[in-house]
């Protein structure tokens, strides 16, 4: 007789998942901020972004490596949203949070993604990140269009 279980998941009620994965060298980062320092960093992180993480390479690595795996979710690459339009910040418990604004709030809309989770890791030597983002019903991630 088979046995028979209970999926904790469904997917199907969850509706549609896409996975984003992006590794940085942190010493790629290191190089680009000694080459271009403050330019870099205006271009690429919020005002939130670069006052809590400055220059720290490894937590900005990480945050690199999130804003690439968020663009793979969105489907755009680097040239379909702006750096800044996506925000890496933890939220009150310390967990990372993506905050999508303009361009990405917009194409996460588009998409009809309910949900985005990320997860961030590094080494001594490479950050890496790791994007899910479902439809359908589940908790709403943060967005402004401001």
């Amino acid at each position: 007789m088979a046995a028979s279980y209970t999926p904790i998941w469904d997917p199907d009620a969850a509706g549609p998942v896409e996975v984003g994965i992006d590794v940085v060298e942190i010493d790629r980062i290191q190089a680009v901020l000694a080459r271009f320092g403050e330019r870099f960093l205006r271009r690429v992180y919020t005002d939130r972004e670069r006052e809590r993480y400055g220059n720290r390479p490894s937590e900005l690595a990480a945050r690199f490596a999130a804003k690439e795996a968020v663009m793979k979710v969105l489907g755009t690459g680097v040239r379909g949203v702006r750096w800044r339009d996506i925000e890496v910040l933890p939220n009150q418990r310390g967990k990372p949070i993506v905050v999508l604004y303009d361009t990405a709030a917009a194409r996460a809309e588009l998409l009809g993604f309910s949900h985005v989770a990320i997860s961030l890791t590094h080494s001594r030597s490479e950050a890496m990140a790791v994007v899910v983002a479902t439809q359908g019903t589940g908790p709403k991630r943060e967005v402004s269009t401001t």
